[in-house]
């Protein structure tokens, strides 16, 4: 990163044309599908980043439900990602993925990011967001994506 380009946070990734509340998804493979689907019609990525996702869920197992109700979508920058991107579902109901520690999932995000330093650099702000148990329960009580990104704007701001 050179100096004069400042670092992205969460709210300059989602945006209200990103996010979906109430998504009911059958299984882990529809909810991949309905989130990168918002990243590939914002432009962000090729249509292979979503079956890269897939695939990532079908080799590793549900380790992308990082913490309970949350899954947390991505494969490599290398899998068609243009540009930094974050897409967040709310799913009603639950899904299960297969994870016996933090299964249903209520929330899913997907992201991508274009390089490594990228990538680890939304998965620390991801994780900022993931360990604000209010914030999570805000994000899941939301009835429209402009509330959504409140909440998470002033959980970034508070980091």
């Amino acid at each position: 990163m050179t100096s004069s380009e400042a670092p992205f946070q969460l709210k300059d990734l989602l945006t209200p044309a990103t996010i979906r509340l109430g998504v009911a998804a059958s299984d882990p493979r529809q909810v991949i599908r309905e989130a990168g689907q918002l990243l590939l019609a914002s432009g962000a990525i090729e249509e292979r980043y979503i079956e890269a996702m897939q695939r990532a869920l079908q080799t590793y197992g549900p380790y992308m439900v990082i913490v309970p109700g949350v899954a947390l979508l991505h494969a490599r920058p290398s899998d068609g990602v243009k540009q930094p991107c974050l897409s967040l579902l709310t799913l009603e109901p639950p899904v299960r993925f297969g994870n016996e520690d933090n299964d249903p999932v209520r929330i899913a995000i997907a992201f991508g990011a274009v390089d490594r330093q990228k990538h680890l650099q939304a998965l620390t702000m991801l994780t900022q967001l993931l360990a604000n148990e209010q914030a999570l329960a805000a994000i899941v009580a939301s009835t429209t994506a402009e509330e959504v990104m409140q909440i998470i704007a002033a959980s970034s701001s508070t980091q």
